[in-house]
């Protein structure tokens, strides 16, 4: 029983990095689409700093929800903002870097720290990127602290600096730049944030039945309204960027829209599902720990795979 406890307790533990190859596919199968249309390198990394930002949102969220909750662990919370973070920032740094190379015609190492220099100084995306890798820098050491202090810290130090980062890079897009793009974008990226990245937090913190039965009615609550937000903010950023319906298959942009839609009524569907048969059935306890984290992993998976085409089509065009 120990043994196949101890196995159990691994497969909880580790499950949840599933969603990491699942969102390299959703970037390869992007690229294809995409036709050379796009930088594979820089979507490859922008998909883990996504991934990465969503987690460490979701994490924020949970603790905040469950602050007055037994059956949310703090500690583990905190580890996993800690970790998320610093791979948050690692991601954001070698964006930098790749920008920076780019704005000046270069491959990354032929950079020179004057080139890179003047790309934070001089350019808006570069002192934004700054902004975001010092915020993320001192989220993973503060959560460092708290994990080895024991601190009692409210979420709300998590999901403040986090919700503002998320939204820095891409209200500096092209889609920002058009008539209240900006605002679109931002409630389009923090909704699929909130979206994935709390139904994550909860396969990474949630051990028991009588956790998952608190706090997946209140995650299914609040994803109905992220997913009328991603899918209305959705269409209008589609609409204001694809010029036609053809271009939707001849472009290489509007391919990664189709698909991303594609993948969007899967997921609305798969949600509808869950609704209906996990969220519902929660309550009555007869649904496992072991369960719920393998369920909200699948979902999470596929989510993750959008999260791949849509870093992608971040890049393109």
């Amino acid at each position: 029983m120990t043994g196949a406890g101890t196995t159990e307790g691994a497969r909880e533990r580790w499950s949840p990095l599933a969603v990491v190859p699942a969102a390299a596919l959703g970037v390869l199968v992007a690229v294809l689409l995409a036709g050379g249309e796009t930088e594979s390198v820089d979507s490859a990394v922008r998909a883990v700093a996504d991934l990465a930002a969503a987690t460490t949102l979701g994490l924020g969220v949970v603790l905040l929800a469950g602050a007055t909750s037994r059956h949310v662990d703090d500690a583990r919370a905190w580890r996993a903002v800690a970790v998320t973070a610093g791979t948050w920032c690692v991601a954001e740094a070698a964006l930098l870097l790749l920008g920076a190379a780019r704005s000046q015609g270069l491959a990354a190492s032929d950079l020179t720290t004057a080139g890179f220099a003047d790309y934070l100084g001089g350019v808006v995306g570069g002192r934004l990127g700054a902004a975001v890798v010092l915020i993320t820098a001192l989220l993973a050491s503060g959560a460092v602290v708290v994990v080895r202090t024991g601190a009692d810290v409210s979420g709300v130090l998590v999901v403040v600096p986090v919700g503002v980062a998320v939204v820095m890079r891409p209200i500096t897009g092209h889609l920002g730049q058009q008539a209240f793009g900006a605002p679109t974008i931002a409630l389009h990226v923090l909704a699929a944030s909130i979206w994935l990245g709390v139904l994550l937090a909860l396969a990474l913190t949630l051990r028991t039945r009588g956790g998952w039965a608190e706090m997946l009615p209140r995650y299914s609550r609040a994803a109905g309204w992220c997913v009328g937000i991603v899918v209305i903010t959705g269409v209008v950023a589609a609409v204001g960027r694809v010029g036609s319906v053809s271009a939707l298959i001849d472009d290489g942009y509007g391919r990664l829209v189709l698909t991303k839609a594609a993948l969007a009524v899967l997921l609305v569907a798969g949600g509808w599902w869950r609704r209906r048969t996990w969220v519902a059935t929660i309550g009555d306890h007869r649904t496992s720990a072991p369960a719920s984290v393998g369920r909200a992993v699948s979902e999470c998976a596929l989510m993750a795979v959008a999260f791949g085409v849509a870093s992608t089509l971040a890049t393109t065009g």
